[in-house]
């Protein structure tokens, strides 16, 4: 094909773009992955060699939808090297860590074995985890190692008590991991970047591998990442960096918006091209994310305009509660499946996790149930029973991986305690041997009684077992695992959900096992890359859009995605913007930006929604409008009130109904759409017995106004709450 068939005249010229820094600022909807591959298939044609062209974006998922475009456009075996930040950097371990004083064999520790690891740390040096939280100390060694300060730099630049301490820490933390032959995700940018940097001989094996370097989402780039950037483009300076200022929503975990913003400053002669046509969402939407977005001053001007039709006004909705807003956001989504919908193509995005329990509620009782998946892509792999077996597998990897082998030691229970597993670490640590090869020397250990060097020697013995499977494949692995530790038998066969996790775990494994590589050139996968893919999955790749069933997921997860239907609740002040987000402008911006990564998802409908109270921590609160609403510009909004007017009262412990009687007790006529009447005493499943006030007829729904003992009262939709009748008005 004609690699500049359907493309704009921007999209063209950055696609033709020949030697040099060349800056894409690419806003919502405006194809710039279509650029990117199109770039790439475009330097194949002119005879550039696919090894030689490196493109990196932030997600698995990204990553993956960019090979597959790309192979779609390009003919051979041969396939650029297209992978994550981490991804590429772990490669690059694997294949050249020897001259970066790194052993390619090397174990990567998630967040969850950072945190153990630095819980280890404050043991050994007797510091208490609750002064010293063990995840405000993994923030910020992080932080140290994405600037590119390691242990000794960091304790030579602490300079009060807190941060000696912190120092400390982040020695003892290096040294266990040192011990381990662990990295954790950190380090794999780190130590890849300071290579670079420092190391000559690493940095020509680079520079002579990769000759065009593609960059996506740079303006979510932390400094190590900025580095590791620059670096690689070297003296050719073939750095293509695709971004935009208005969707940096990563502050949070080290994302330099500097990186995009100054990109001229560090290449001053590079070209900057401009895609503005938004091809996704309708004019109307278009205009009112624009309009907000225009607020922030830490930005790179654009004028997005789009062909679409105008399409419906975005519309905002106040409700009384979460309770309501769940149910009001349920109904339009019934509303819209109705007219021909997919579950699948409305999503609903929230600005914390806590917030979806109300909309599983209200999706549940839907009638019939509406299907829906709460978007958390590494939880799974957070799961007790999976972390457990997949910690076998780490140690089957890296027997020298102590944080993991402390975890199934005892893991299910075989008799080896808390006493037991400080006896053997102390003889390891006598006779200068890793935790693992002491589990081979327990008849050695004297004052260990019998029965403990019993199960330490099955222990061994089991672990041996399972080493001699390593080479098998992964499903097989598994499967041994789990029969030989009977960890499933341990579980019991009530445990029915955490029993389908394993098999579920088998199941991914199965399909890793039938995956073509991703490059032919590249090691054989086995189970250092099904860890490796494990260990560095992100929120967006636990998303199947496959399925028919409503996507809840945060705003942070919802970026790169795009559906005909976008809903995003809890739009107050407190939680958009949050309320650990200071009045600094910096970060009230990213708040305002992170809205904007929502609204730009929405194809043709578009709905915010705020409450006038919202429980938070088990106490109702008062609400008030997040501010960014009202920098939406009006004339592309319409407004929906379905509040009842009234406030909720304290919560008591009452549980009989001690409120006002029928407000006219003669009325006993049945509402034809609710079945009820007024005064009719009803029982609530959570807020009790109640009685019926009046009706209200909102946006095309019937609600019912009903006043209970417990919460005062509340407007709700008899559709989605089960209202038992106690006795007739």
């Amino acid at each position: 094909m004609n690699m500049l068939d359907d493309l704009t005249p921007s999209q063209a010229e950055a696609v033709q773009h020949g030697e040099g820094p060349l800056l894409i600022l690419a806003g919502a909807g405006s194809g710039k992955t279509r650029v990117i591959t199109r770039r790439i298939a475009y330097l194949m044609d002119r005879g550039v060699p696919a090894h030689a062209i490196l493109a990196i974006t932030f997600t698995n998922k990204a990553a993956g939808e960019m090979r597959d475009r790309t192979s779609a456009l390009v003919s051979g075996e041969r396939q650029p090297f297209v992978s994550t930040f981490h991804s590429f950097c772990a490669r690059m371990l694997r294949e050249y860590g020897d001259l970066v004083g790194v052993d390619p064999r090397f174990t990567i520790y998630d967040a969850a074995d950072q945190e153990a690891a630095v819980k280890r740390a404050l043991a050994q040096l007797n510091l208490d985890p609750m002064r010293f939280a063990p995840d405000r100390m993994r923030d910020r060694i992080s932080s140290a190692k994405n600037h590119l300060r390691r242990a000794a730099e960091f304790t030579a630049g602490a300079d009060d008590w807190t941060a000696k301490r912190i120092a400390r820490v982040y020695e003892v933390y290096e040294a266990a991991l040192g011990e381990s032959n662990a990295l954790d995700f950190d380090d794999l940018l780190m130590k890849v970047a300071i290579g670079l940097r420092d190391n000559p001989e690493f940095r020509d094996l680079l520079h002579d591998r990769f000759y065009y370097i593609l960059i996506d989402e740079y303006q979510d780039t932390n400094h190590a990442q900025y580095v590791i950037a620059r670096l690689l483009a070297g003296r050719r300076r073939n750095l293509c960096a695709t971004g935009d200022p208005d969707q940096s929503i990563y502050g949070w975990r080290g994302a330099q918006i500097s990186n995009i913003l100054d990109f001229e400053k560090d290449f001053p002669d590079a070209r900057v091209i401009r895609l503005e046509e938004n091809w996704r969402s309708t004019k109307t939407i278009l205009a009112a994310a624009s309009g907000t977005i225009r607020h922030n001053t830490n930005r790179k001007e654009k004028d997005l305009y789009t062909h679409n039709d105008a399409g419906e006004p975005v519309c905002i909705v106040q409700t009384d509660d979460e309770e309501t807003e769940a149910a009001s956001i349920v109904c339009r989504i019934e509303r819209l499946h109705a007219d021909g919908l997919p579950y699948g193509g409305a999503a609903v995005f929230v600005r914390t996790v806590a917030q979806t329990r109300a909309l599983e509620d209200a999706l549940r009782r839907a009638r019939p149930p509406i299907p829906y998946e709460v978007v958390r892509g590494t939880s799974f792999y957070e799961r007790k029973e999976v972390r457990n077996v997949l910690a076998y597998l780490e140690v089957v990897h890296n027997p020298h991986d102590a944080v993991n082998l402390g975890r199934i030691i005892n893991t299910p229970p075989r008799g080896i305690g808390a006493k037991t597993v400080e006896a053997v670490e102390a003889w390891a640590k006598r006779e200068g041997v890793s935790l693992f090869e002491a589990t081979h020397h327990a008849a050695d250990m004297a004052d260990l009684p019998s029965r403990a060097r019993a199960a330490v020697k099955n222990f061994a013995d089991l672990m041996d077992r399972l080493r001699e499977r390593r080479d098998s494949s992964i499903r097989e692995l598994l499967e041994a695992t789990i029969a030989e530790t009977r960890y499933a038998e341990w579980l019991g066969e009530e445990e029915t959900d955490r029993r389908a996790n394993l098999d579920e775990l088998v199941t991914l494994a199965a399909r890793y096992d039938q995956e073509p590589p991703e490059d032919p050139d590249a090691p054989a996968r086995g189970l250092e890359g099904f860890l490796e893919t494990v260990n560095l999955s992100s929120d967006q790749d636990g998303y199947d859009e496959s399925p028919d069933r409503v996507p809840l997921m945060t705003l942070h997860a919802a970026k790169g995605l795009e559906f005909p239907a976008v809903f995003i609740a809890g739009c107050e002040e407190g939680l958009l913007p949050h309320e650990r987000s200071s009045d600094s402008g910096d970060e009230i911006e990213e708040e305002r930006r992170l809205l904007f990564v929502g609204m730009t998802r929405a194809k043709r409908h578009l709905t915010l929604t705020h409450a006038r109270f919202r429980r938070i921590h088990g106490r109702t609160t008062r609400c008030v409008k997040s501010p960014f609403l009202m920098e939406i510009p009006p004339e592309t909004v319409r407004a929906e009130d379905e509040t009842s007017g009234t406030s909720p009262a304290p919560l008591d412990s009452g549980s009989g109904y001690t409120g006002p009687g029928p407000e006219r007790t003669t009325r006993t006529e049945i509402d034809s759409e609710t079945g009820l009447a007024v005064g009719e005493l009803v029982r609530h499943p959570t807020y009790g017995l109640g009685r019926v006030a009046r009706f209200k007829t909102s946006g095309g729904r019937r609600f019912v106004r009903i006043h209970f003992n417990t919460v005062g009262e509340k407007l709700l939709d008899p559709k989605f709450v089960r209202l038992e009748r106690v006795a007739p008005a």
